[in-house]
């Protein structure tokens, strides 16, 4: 397909398996494969790194741009790792691109109020679910910019981990610009003439996103 040629893609590139299938097959299955993939090795690496047990975590918050299926993906992870039964679970779907952002406001308002607590959030892009096959332009163009991945970051207002902290949260802003209906058609879930439902990436895009930067 042209636009895919031109997009770019090396062969190094990171597609989830069913993907590489011809024709692709992205069955509900095999995005929750993805999602374990990419979700449950963030969290993996950043427990060894940090020398973190399930027990520790107080609040959990999982964001994905698109992918939101039952039980969440938040319930995934809560039932993958055992975490206690009383832990402050959020999932965070169908907010696109900004839901990692979203995500740290959120930990970061909840740990104002709960004192010596440790909030891990994870954020993920599963690809599976969203890859078109169809012929409109404005809905291929998804396929060319997204990929499979994931990152997991440990925030905590524990004073004993105000030494070995990377980073320290110092000022968040979030704009909103869904009251523009430019923004808010920018990236949309809509059918293509032939009933394929997918994202439309309005060429309205970069612009809205450079006013909200």
């Amino acid at each position: 397909m042209p636009i895919l040629e031109r997009s770019g893609l090396g062969e190094e590139t990171c597609l989830p398996t069913a993907c590489h299938y011809i024709p692709p097959t992205p069955t509900m299955e095999s995005a929750r494969a993805e999602a374990e993939v990419v979700i449950f090795s963030a969290i993996d690496n950043l427990m060894k790194k940090t020398g973190l047990k399930p027990k520790d975590i107080d609040i959990l918050i999982v964001n994905c741009s698109l992918f939101s299926p039952t039980p969440s993906l938040s319930a995934m992870v809560v039932n993958k790792y055992k975490f206690r039964s009383n832990i402050k679970s959020y999932n965070l779907s169908g907010m696109g691109c900004s839901a990692g952002l979203i995500s740290i406001d959120l930990a970061r308002d909840l740990l104002q109020v709960l004192p010596n607590s440790s909030a891990l959030v994870v954020s993920s892009e599963i690809i599976t679910p969203n890859y078109y096959q169809g012929s409109e332009r404005a809905m291929l163009l998804p396929n060319c910019l997204f990929r499979m991945g994931g990152a997991a970051i440990l925030l905590s207002n524990k004073r004993k981990d105000s030494n070995r902290a990377k980073y320290r949260l110092m000022h968040m802003v979030r704009t909103h610009k869904c009251a523009d209906d430019k923004a808010y058609r920018c990236v949309f879930e809509q059918e293509d003439p032939q009933g394929k439902v997918r994202i439309n990436l309005s060429k309205d895009l970069m612009v809205i996103v450079g006013e909200a930067l």
